[in-house]
């Protein structure tokens, strides 16, 4: 089973708005006092969106799920293989995948609005299959 993850999954995108508007706001009250430092505001949000970008860089495009090793394929063509993680919980209709690979450990919340209810119901019922001792 082969799941291509979205672009720009919900959760990204809400992470991005809210740092934006917390720079925002961080800019806004710091321009009601004389003293205060320009620019902190726009300052963090560049930080933010720096960090942002670095870690989108390493996401991967797909999860493919075999019966012997599961993988993670990456934009450059690479396949890593990876172990669901202890974190990964089916959520209501959403799905928060926790993966552990020779690259790191990372984690992504998929929402109705990333995949289609078919997509996230055969990726629930995967995770539930992995769990330890279901294997």
């Amino acid at each position: 089973m082969i799941v291509e993850l979205p672009r720009w999954p919900l959760a990204d995108r809400l992470t991005l708005a809210l740092g934006l508007a917390a720079g925002l706001v961080l800019e806004a009250v710091l321009a009601r006092y004389p003293g205060a430092p320009v620019g902190i505001g726009a300052a963090s949000s560049a930080v933010l969106l720096l960090w942002f970008a670095l870690q989108r860089r390493r996401r991967p495009l797909a999860l493919e799920f075999a019966p012997s090793v599961d993988h993670l394929r990456f934009s450059d063509g690479h396949a890593v293989p990876f172990v669901v993680g202890p974190g990964s919980r089916v959520l209501g209709s959403t799905v928060a995948l926790d993966w552990q690979s020779a690259d790191g450990a990372d984690s992504l919340w998929l929402t109705p609005a990333d995949l289609s209810h078919e997509a996230l119901r055969r990726l629930a019922v995967r995770l539930l299959a992995s769990r330890p001792g279901q294997r």
